[in-house]
């Protein structure tokens, strides 16, 4: 019987109304003092979804995570916190304009700078990889499709479409900033763009075309987002979550490639790839000592069941955006994934362990969640948890091959 790595949870957060204020956007870093921080974001319903300020807390902790104190407020959304020296960075985007914008605090995430404008128009991402490389730094994003035809027609994540005419085409473009580490990352100049690369649409023997976007329904349309940006063996990766038929296909990801020649970045998708949960959000971290990369990701146990009978009982989606089942996954190459257990599940079909970032310190593996715990539904989550798997490197097989013709077995 396969254990539950990290069911024992810290609450860092809890919603003090969870029919009406949610939780969203987990993330971790860590300072080269040893100082953690945490961020995450309140979220509420339409018509109120962003119309209130400093809806980001971040939290710190000086002892390891046992304690924790709110240290701030800030006013970005979708945000992932970095650290270059001893500089702690938020990047993320602007209330309902939906601009790129960037934080800074230079005292540990107690102070921190007004939000500066990088770049105008509309985006979106959730908090995912920022990658260091050759002296920059580099983070996805997507283009926001416009809301102008109806407030309630978009969502936190994901775009519900509700005009005929843009039904199963994909607004959604993904692109990547990148931010030169020798001048000011608060400065526009400092930071260029790559060309948008549109989602190509998925042939037909993906999916069984069972569902119609509809924001009644919360179905979303055919789209990838919330792209993690990895350097896998040289090759500047972007792997994104990709929802296919309102998750009736899940398990499978959107792969795209960048590269830099310090001028112009060019971006193209290459392909689909098989990647277990990558129908929800998932945050890719690489890990040096064992030379694997590492994320958490939910599993759907049944995505072909009926609709109607979980409509009834008031689950939020299809049944392939079950939430309830948090797993732990390692890999060569950020491609080929191998399960190293389950790090947090509910029996409950309304419960969620979901949007984890993971961040490692010494021997353990650090997993923050959006939860959902006896909360309105799988998607309204009402806490923040963090997770920790002790010596978390002994999970993984060696998956190194051997170019030998004498093997060794087990």
């Amino acid at each position: 019987m396969s254990r539950i790595l990290a069911g024992a949870y810290q609450i860092l957060a809890q919603s003090p109304d969870p029919e009406n204020v949610y939780t969203g956007s987990p993330c971790l870093a860590q300072l080269p003092s040893g100082r953690l921080v945490a961020s995450y974001e309140w979220f509420r319903p339409q018509p109120f979804t962003e119309t209130i300020p400093d809806q980001l807390d971040i939290l710190i902790s000086d002892d390891g995570g046992n304690d924790w104190r709110k240290s701030a407020t800030l006013d970005i959304i979708w945000p992932s916190l970095f650290v270059v020296g001893e500089t702690l960075y938020c990047i993320g985007n602007r209330r309902l304009s939906r601009e790129i914008v960037i934080a800074r605090s230079t005292d540990g995430g107690i102070a921190w700078s007004e939000p500066s404008l990088l770049f105008a128009g509309r985006y979106h991402n959730a908090p995912t990889h920022v990658l260091f490389r050759r002296g920059y730094v580099y983070r996805a994003f997507e283009t926001c499709p416009s809301i102008e035809r109806g407030n309630d027609a978009h969502k936190l994540e994901g775009c519900i479409v509700r005009d005929d005419d843009t039904v199963g085409r994909s607004r959604w473009k993904s692109l990547v900033i990148a931010g030169d580490l020798r001048q000011d990352l608060l400065a526009p100049s400092a930071w260029r763009m790559s060309n948008h690369v549109g989602f190509p649409g998925v042939p037909d023997v993906l999916s069984q075309r069972r569902y119609q976007a509809s924001s009644a329904d919360k179905v979303v349309e055919d789209c990838f987002i919330e792209g993690n940006i990895i350097d896998a063996r040289g090759q500047m990766r972007v792997l994104l979550r990709t929802i296919i038929d309102g998750h009736t296909t899940g398990g499978i990801a959107s792969v795209c490639q960048l590269e830099d020649d310090g001028e112009t970045l060019d971006y193209r998708f290459i392909q689909f790839y098989p990647m277990p949960g990558a129908q929800c959000k998932f945050h890719i971290l690489y890990d040096d000592e064992s030379d694997l990369f590492w994320t958490s990701v939910c599993l759907p146990t049944d995505s072909w069941q009926e609709r109607d009978p979980l409509r009834a009982v008031g689950f939020a989606s299809p049944p392939g955006n079950e939430r309830r089942i948090l797993m732990l996954m390692y890999s060569l190459d950020a491609l080929n994934w191998f399960q190293a257990g389950c790090v947090a599940m509910s029996d409950s079909i309304f419960d969620a362990f979901s949007y984890a970032a993971q961040l490692i310190r010494g021997a353990d593996l650090l997993v923050l969640s959006r939860t959902s715990q006896g909360g309105k539904n799988q998607h309204d989550t009402n806490l923040i948890t963090l997770h920790r798997i002790e010596n978390f490197r002994e999970l993984a097989l060696n998956l190194t091959p051997s170019y030998s013709r004498t093997t060794t077995g087990n």
